[in-house]
């Protein structure tokens, strides 16, 4: 049977060499090369790694909005230039752990039409950075663990069907996962469906409103999120966020809502403010996986409240989101 073309859609504004990584990681895969196609949507990229880039065969273009996430950003751009059946959003700091890692993220698509997308998980290097490797459990974004995928499975609390070599996710409509990105791959035809890609968050709330609900997990693909490489990049990373979040991200969001019950997500915030209601579970998930980097989980969530909670202050827009008329 002919393989499906698929497309790695990358956006970057790359001051080191990461990236080359992630290109490395796609061409060493078990996958006709001739049905890999790579987009790099760039936004201000030294030229020395662009042209490291082209070595291979990456198909560039420029992202004038410099921004990656937004209707008509970077992602956006990418996937309505992309040919392929499906798309991968595959950030620059994200290596493809084994070279099989197509053909089991495609292979759910392929045989399950009801599935829109193959959701890899986030691999654990107990050699990374202990910030790192807790990021690589809960997410990116510790604020959003009561709503992020990672998160919620690495906490036990995502009700998962084993199909085999997959498993098998249904989506709530009313209070979808926080997903998508960092090797989210899913049917190019959505896009024609929700109109265009804006915030990861937005595009499956909007999937979810179509009644398009179940999703795979494959067993062996995992990506590595080179995502920080210790608290104080953690710091920046979250502030240039909320910033942006503030400024852009929040005019995207249509039907993606982060507060579905006030008075729950209240209790939320002041949990994490205190500290410590969060160490008994900090204590519990480091003897369960036997990794101490969940000893910063009270802290982490502290710090990424506290940021969100500081910016918010200071945005009528994030203040009319949470106090707001529904």
């Amino acid at each position: 049977m002919e393989k499906p073309l698929i497309s790695f859609v990358t956006p970057t504004k790359e001051k080191d060499y990461r990236v080359i990584g992630l290109l490395k990681s796609i061409r060493d895969q078990n996958y006709p090369q001739d049905k890999i196609e790579i987009l790099i949507i760039d936004g201000g990229s030294k030229p020395d790694i662009l042209n490291a880039c082209k070595e291979y065969g990456v198909k560039i273009y420029l992202n004038e909005k410099v921004v990656a996430e937004g209707a008509g950003m970077g992602k956006d751009q990418g996937i309505w230039k992309a040919k392929g059946k499906y798309i991968v959003i595959a950030e620059s700091d994200i290596e493809l752990i084994g070279n099989n890692w197509i053909n089991h993220m495609i292979t759910p698509l392929e045989e399950n039409s009801s599935l829109f997308a193959s959701v890899p998980r986030l691999h654990i290097d107990k050699k990374d950075n202990i910030v790192n490797r807790y990021l690589s459990y809960v997410g990116v974004d510790p604020f959003a663990i009561y709503r992020s995928l990672d998160a919620q499975i690495a906490l036990g609390l995502v009700k998962m069907e084993d199909m085999g070599d997959y498993y098998k996710v249904h989506l709530n409509p009313e209070e979808p996962y926080c997903m998508g990105s960092n090797g989210f791959c899913f049917r190019k035809s959505l896009i024609e469906k929700v109109g265009d890609y804006a915030q990861d968050v937005e595009f499956i709330a909007r999937i979810a409103k179509h009644n398009i609900l179940e999703f795979a997990i494959p067993k062996n693909a995992e990506v590595f999120h080179k995502n920080v490489k210790g608290f104080l990049e953690f710091l920046r990373k979250r502030i240039r966020w909320i910033k942006l979040y503030s400024k852009i991200y929040i005019n995207e969001k249509k039907e993606f809502r982060w507060i579905i019950k006030r008075d729950r997500f209240f209790i939320y915030v002041v949990k994490n403010l205190l500290i410590f209601p969060n160490i008994p579970l900090a204590i519990k998930k480091t003897l369960y996986y036997r990794d101490i980097c969940w000893l910063l989980h009270p802290v982490m969530l502290f710090t990424a409240t506290f940021i969100n909670v500081l910016f918010a202050l200071q945005s009528k827009n994030i203040l009319n989101e949470v106090f707001g008329k529904r």
